[in-house]
């Protein structure tokens, strides 16, 4: 029996078609769907539904149109582990802004396109549930790309993950992990309803009102608005943005109540990066973020660890 093999961070470093514009995800909240006949997929999304429903007498879909739905909308995207008969294979609910291409006869599938992104967003965020069969596991993940002349390079990824049964509507955030300091100038995101090798048929995955978060550059009118923390409390990481007029020598330092340094970043000549800083071992309480940029010095309280 071919096993449709749903290898997650394989399909979110798979980002690519380049564009320059505002960032958007397409389709966030499934509203709209386009009808190609015997099946419909969400506009602005792919999925494994052409493939399928081209299998004569056993056609199938994966993914539907739910009124199932999250916060003002009418619809949501239903994704469903399914069962072939023949061929004899396991297919989970798959949607992806980019392009899903699938050899039925081995299946293996090409995961390739996406849609432009500006600036660094630091999650993937969204509504869901989840009714897993047999220890499945669902996942949501995003992955970001710069492509430089012939050169793909993934700039970050993210996936939410989970095996617990989700009957309402609930929140995920996926973390935006950045493996470079450039600025990516596209995105993929993807939704399975099973994100393992080994498949239970029936397993169902509904997705809704995706958005992500991200940070803002810098303000002329205030220096210290080209600095941006955020505090993920869900990694015990603090992400430090920093957009700057000029690049300067600059370092960053975080300091426990004592003034004790329990973190330092050497960062060299600075005019846009991002750096992180983990506390996770730390103890709870108060602690000074010091950022010096040339002979400015910008400081942050945060209580971490609460």
């Amino acid at each position: 029996m071919i096993k449709f093999t749903s290898l997650v961070f394989s399909c979110i470093l798979l980002a690519g078609t380049i564009a320059f514009g505002q960032t958007v995800i397409p389709n966030a909240s499934f509203e709209n769907w386009t009808n190609f006949g015997n099946y419909s997929d969400p506009t602005g999304w792919d999925t494994p539904n052409q493939e399928l429903m081209s299998i004569p007498i056993f056609g199938t879909t994966v993914v539907s149109k739910s009124t199932d739905h999250h916060g003002t909308g009418s619809y949501s995207a239903k994704l469903e582990t399914k069962h072939l008969t023949f061929p004899a294979m396991d297919v989970p609910g798959f949607i992806t802004c980019g392009t899903l291409t699938i050899n039925i006869n081995s299946g293996t599938f090409i995961l390739s396109g996406g849609v432009p992104v500006v600036d660094i967003p630091t999650h993937l965020k969204g509504f869901f549930k989840y009714s897993p069969k047999g220890g499945d596991s669902c996942a949501i993940g995003i992955g970001l790309t710069k492509t430089t002349g012939a050169v793909k390079d993934t700039i970050g990824f993210g996936a939410f993950s989970t095996k617990d049964t989700i009957t309402d509507w609930t929140p995920f955030s996926a973390w935006i992990d950045y493996i470079s300091t450039t600025a990516p100038d596209s995105m993929n995101i993807i939704a399975l309803s099973t994100a393992q090798e080994v498949m239970t048929p029936g397993t169902i995955l509904y997705v809704d009102d995706l958005y992500l978060d991200y940070t803002v550059g810098f303000d002329k009118k205030d220096p210290s608005a080209g600095i941006s923390v955020y505090n993920d409390h869900e990694t015990s990481r603090l992400m430090v943005f920093l957009d700057f007029e000029q690049p300067e020598t600059t370092s960053i330092r975080l300091y426990n109540m004592t003034g004790q340094e329990v973190a330092a970043v050497d960062c060299g000549l600075v005019k846009k990066e991002r750096k992180t800083i983990l506390y996770g071992e730390m103890n709870k309480g108060v602690y000074i973020l010091e950022i010096l940029h040339g002979n400015k010095m910008f400081s942050k309280k945060f209580f971490l660890n609460q």
